[in-house]
């Protein structure tokens, strides 16, 4: 066993955990292609995946909830998007508290927003229980799908290979994801610029 490969299979889940508090799509997907490659097992990806999820946006909810005086989330509640988030609670908390983790640019900042919103702490562990499940098992599924593809143009590559290939495709992902949150940033302030002049 190769010491990339002995690293993954011995801290693979932790860091599958703690990168979906950080980051969130892109490591469930890496974490399934791992997973199609048997260096993790998919059902112990899923919960790490799911444990993540919820714990990130738990804690978020909390933030929000008691400590909305704190800088953090007095930045949070000055991004332009902010109000457009407490409106669509106060439409329909159940549907946006299952829907919200799936929309790009929505995962800091809304359950922030439904902690202010003053939603029952009860009803919105449940939401994020079922949401999470979903989120991790779509993610997991992507990642896994992925492997297949890369199995089918990269053949009988060593498994090291593989690893790397999906390596570069990740960090390809991520400058992506970086590159569209830097533009989405930039339209927010635009609009917030706009708005604000005479």
């Amino acid at each position: 066993m190769s010491a990339i490969h002995a690293f993954l299979v011995q801290y693979g889940l932790i860091v599958v955990y703690l990168g979906v508090i950080i980051e969130g799509e892109s490591v469930v997907v890496a974490a399934g292609f791992l997973a199609h490659q048997h260096v993790l097992n998919p059902y112990s990806v899923f919960l790490a995946a799911f444990a993540g999820s919820v714990t990130g946006d738990q804690l978020l909810f909390f933030v929000g909830r008691y400590f909305a005086g704190s800088r953090f989330v007095q930045r949070q509640t000055k991004r332009p998007l902010f109000i457009r988030v407490l409106d669509q609670i106060q439409r329909n908390q159940v549907a946006f508290i299952l829907a919200f983790r799936f929309i790009y640019g929505m995962r800091t900042i809304s359950p922030i927003a439904i902690g202010i919103a003053r939603v029952n702490p009860v009803l919105y562990a449940g939401l994020n229980l079922a949401s999470a499940a979903a989120w991790a098992a779509i993610m997991t599924t992507i990642g896994y799908l992925f492997g297949q593809t890369v199995e089918r143009f990269a053949g009988r590559l060593h498994q090291d290979h593989k690893l790397i290939i999906a390596g570069l495709l990740l960090i390809g992902l991520l400058v992506a994801i970086g590159l569209a949150r830097s533009w989405h940033a930039h339209r927010q302030a635009r609009a917030a610029s706009d708005a604000e002049a005479p």
